[in-house]
Order: C-alpha cells, then sequence, then structure tokens
C-alpha cells in the first residue's frame, strides 16, 4: 500500500486534524481530565440554583463529620493547646464557625452537600499525610502553617475550579478547625 503524503503547512486548522479516521462517539476520561467530580458537582449545583430542585435526603456521610465523634471528647481549644498552637485558638473558633454557617446555608442541595463531604474528606485525607506527621516530629509552627496553606488550602481552592459555592482560604481553615473541633482530627 502506497503511503500518501498530506501537508498542511501554511493552512489554518480549526478542527481536528488526523493521518485516518476520527471517532468521537466514545468518551474517555483519563486521569487529570477536566471533568473531574467536583466539576461534576458544580454543574449539578448550577442546575439545581437553577431549577429549584428540591432536596431528596440528608446525606449520611455529611452528617457523620456535623456530629461529634463520641470516642473524643477534648473541645477544638484543649485540642490546640495541647498542639502548641494556643495563638490559633480565636481565628480557628471564628473560621470553625464562619464555615458552619456556610454548611448550613446550602443544607438543602444535594450537589452542595456532596461538595462539602468531597472538600472535608480532602481536608482529612491532607491533614492525615502532610501535616500530622509535621506536629509528631514536632515541626516549628512557620513550617507548619506554610504546609497548611501549600498542601491543604491551595489545593483545596483549586478542586472548586468555578468556586460556585464562594469558598475562601478562610473558609477551607474553617473546614479543618470544623473537624478539629468534631474530633475528626487529632492535631498529636
Amino acid at each position: 500500500m502506497a503511503v500518501k503524503k498530506v501537508s498542511i503547512k501554511g493552512s489554518e486548522v480549526k478542527g481536528d486534524v488526523a493521518g485516518g479516521n476520527i471517532d468521537k462517539s466514545r468518551v474517555y476520561q483519563f486521569a487529570g481530565s477536566k471533568t473531574s467530580y467536583m466539576k461534576i458537582l458544580l454543574e449539578k449545583f448550577k442546575q439545581e440554583q437553577s431549577t429549584n430542585i428540591p432536596l431528596k435526603e440528608y446525606i449520611d456521610d455529611l452528617d457523620y463529620y456535623y456530629n461529634k465523634k463520641k470516642d473524643d471528647v477534648v473541645g477544638l481549644e484543649d485540642k490546640l493547646t495541647s498542639a502548641n498552637r494556643q495563638d490559633f485558638i480565636e481565628f480557628a473558633i471564628e473560621a470553625k464557625d464562619k464555615y458552619h454557617r456556610k454548611l448550613y446555608k446550602y443544607q438543602f442541595s444535594e450537589a452542595a452537600q456532596k461538595i462539602n463531604l468531597h472538600l472535608l474528606g480532602l481536608v482529612i485525607t491532607y491533614f492525615e499525610n502532610e501535616i500530622k506527621p509535621l506536629l509528631k516530629n514536632g515541626e516549628d509552627e512557620q513550617i507548619i502553617n506554610s504546609m497548611i496553606n501549600e498542601r491543604l488550602i491551595k489545593p483545596l481552592l483549586d478542586e472548586l475550579d468555578e468556586n460556585l459555592l464562594g469558598f475562601s482560604a478562610h473558609d477551607i481553615n474553617g473546614m479543618l478547625y470544623f473537624l478539629t473541633g468534631n474530633c475528626h482530627l487529632k492535631w498529636l
């Protein structure tokens, strides 16, 4: 079979270019592709907001984070004090309360619940994998603060894409302290 050569040099192409057939009937998802779980949830949230779809049920997994764990009765202040973070107590309480109000505001949106659930799960994962080992090793407070920002807050803000719920870095700090206060995160 003779090979045909086609030149597109000097041409303006506004579509696909292929040396054979292009099959667009299949959609593939690869890690890191633009259609992320968060993007799907944000689209669902937009749809809910525009159509006023009523909530069918409260998500049990989110309720789990909302309630304090029974095996740990130490409050947020005591947890931060034992982790030598007394200077953050006032900030932590305020951030936690601010996030809690935002969580409450969107309690009747299934998509918003799932967005919060997804983000809270990421906070736990990033904290346990990135921050807690530094605390256990007695790292300097500035390093811990920097790591909270770089390894927890920034990745979550990036995850939000369009950020339709209007989460700020302060709200993500609130998630961290909300989970700490409800005994889902231990600082030591």
